[in-house]
C-alpha cells in the first residue's frame, strides 16, 4: 500500500506523518510558541518527536517530513522553525545553531553560607500563574526565551534534560505568596537546576540554601544549574566563587531558521528603529528574497525591494544576527557576511550579540 502523508491540526500545533496501511511509521510534532527576539516576539513552530520506525529508516522519510512541515508552516504563517538538534543533520535543511549552551557551577561548600529567609514548600498547580508572572517579568528582554501565558501555561514538564523529572520549590512571603522558585531534577545522581526564578537577594538567599542542601543530602560536592551568566541569580552566586560556562555547537543543539521573513521582520521594526540611529536605508538580499529597511516618518519601515543590495547573506546567517549568536564583526571576518564599510557600524548597532537562553523546562 502507499505511503499516505498526513497533516493533523493539534490544540497546540500540528503533527505531520507518513502513514503505511493505517500506521504511522515515520512522524514529528509541530507546536505553537511564541518566543523573544528581543523585545519582539515571533511565532515559532517547535519541531518535536521527531521518529522513523526501524523498519523504514534509511529510505529519506525523515527528510520528507521535515520539508512538508517546512511548506506547511510558510502556508501557516510561522515566522520560524526551532528545534534542538543532533550534530551534523539539520543544517542540510537551512537551520543554524543560534543559541549557546550555558552552565554555572559552585562549589557546595560556598553555597552552604545562605541563609533561609524565606519559607519554602512544594510547587502546586495553583503557582502557576504566579511563576508565570514572575517568569515574564524577568525574561522580558531576553532572547530565545518562550512567552508563558498565565491562562493557559501548562508549568514545568520536566528538568534539565529531555525527559528528566523536575522537582519545583517555591519560595513564599508571610501570606503565601509566591517570591521565587526553583526548577530541579528529581534524580539522584546530581544536583542540577533548570530554572530559576526571583528578583530579590532573600529569594535568593532561600532558594540556594535549599540546593545546597539537596546537595549535601545526595553527597554532591558541586551544584550546577543550566544559567547564563547574566540573570539575577548568576549574578547573585559571583562572589560565591562561581564558574560559568557557555558552549558554542557546531551544527547541533539549539536550532533555527527563518521560515516566512517578511512577517519576522516586521514583528522586530520597533527594536530594530530603536538601533537605528540616522541612517537611511540598508537593502539586502537572501535566498528568502530581497528587501529594504527605510527610515520614515512613521519609524522604521520594510519594503520588498532588489534594488538596494547593501548586504548578501544567507537566511542561516540573518538567523544567527537576529538571534545575538554573532556579532556582524565575526561573520564579516569569517566571510559568512558581505557588507560595504559604510553600513558596518549600522550593523553591528542593528544585531548586537546576546546572552540569548530558552530554559529547559519550555523545550521541545
Amino acid at each position: 500500500m502507499a505511503l499516505e502523508l498526513q497533516e493533523k491540526g493539534e490544540r497546540d500545533g500540528w503533527k505531520v506523518e507518513f502513514v503505511r496501511e493505517g500506521r504511522s511509521i515515520s512522524r514529528l510534532w509541530i507546536l505553537d510558541v511564541q518566543m523573544r527576539i528581543g523585545s519582539g516576539i515571533v511565532a515559532v513552530g517547535g519541531i518535536a518527536g521527531v521518529g522513523t520506525d526501524r523498519d523504514y529508516r534509511n529510505q529519506g522519510l525523515a527528510s520528507r517530513v521535515l520539508n512538508a512541515s517546512l511548506a506547511l508552516m510558510r502556508r501557516e504563517g510561522y515566522d520560524a522553525f526551532f528545534l534542538f538538534g543532533i550534530p551534523a543533520l539539520y543544517h542540510r535543511f537551512g537551520f543554524a545553531t543560534c543559541m549557546p549552551e550555558h552552565n554555572l557551577c559552585l562549589d557546595t561548600r560556598e553555597a552552604e553560607r545562605a541563609p533561609r529567609t524565606l519559607r519554602l514548600r512544594l510547587y502546586r498547580k495553583a503557582d502557576r500563574a504566579a511563576i508565570a508572572r514572575l517568569y515574564n517579568r524577568q525574561n522580558g528582554l531576553r532572547t530565545g526565551t518562550v512567552v508563558r501565558d498565565p491562562r493557559t501555561w501548562k508549568g514545568i514538564p520536566m528538568g534539565s534534560g529531555f525527559g528528566v523529572e523536575a522537582g519545583v520549590q517555591v519560595a513564599v512571603d508571610g501570606k503565601d505568596r509566591v517570591r521565587g522558585y526553583v526548577v530541579y531534577d528529581a534524580v539522584p545522581d546530581q544536583c542540577r537546576s533548570a530554572e530559576v526564578g526571583g528578583e530579590e537577594a532573600q529569594v535568593f538567599d532561600t532558594l540556594l540554601w535549599f540546593l545546597a542542601r539537596r546537595a549535601l543530602a545526595l553527597r554532591r560536592e558541586e551544584i550546577s544549574l543550566s544559567l547564563p551568566p547574566d540573570p539575577p541569580f548568576a549574578l547573585y552566586c559571583q562572589p560565591l566563587g562561581c564558574q560559568v560556562d557557555t558552549r558554542y555547537l557546531r551544527n547541533a543543539g539549539p536550532m533555527g531558521r527563518i521560515i516566512n521573513l517578511e512577517s519576522c521582520l516586521k514583528k522586530l521594526l520597533p527594536q530594530l528603529g530603536q538601533r537605528w540611529q540616522g541612517a537611511q536605508s540598508l537593502g539586502n538580499t537572501t535566498d528568502l528574497g530581497a528587501w529594504v529597511l527605510r527610515a520614515g516618518w512613521g519609524g522604521l519601515q520594510l519594503k520588498e525591494e532588489s534594488i538596494l543590495k547593501d548586504l548578501s547573506l544567507k537566511q542561516e546567517v540573518l538567523t544567527q544576527l537576529l538571534m545575538g549568536y554573532h556579532a556582524p564583526g565575526e561573520l564579516l571576518a569569517g566571510g559568512k557576511l558581505q557588507a560595504p564599510r559604510t553600513c558596518r557600524a549600522l550593523l553591528e548597532r542593528l544585531f548586537p550579540p546576546t546572552q540569548s537562553h530558552m530554559w529547559w523546562p519550555d523545550r521541545f
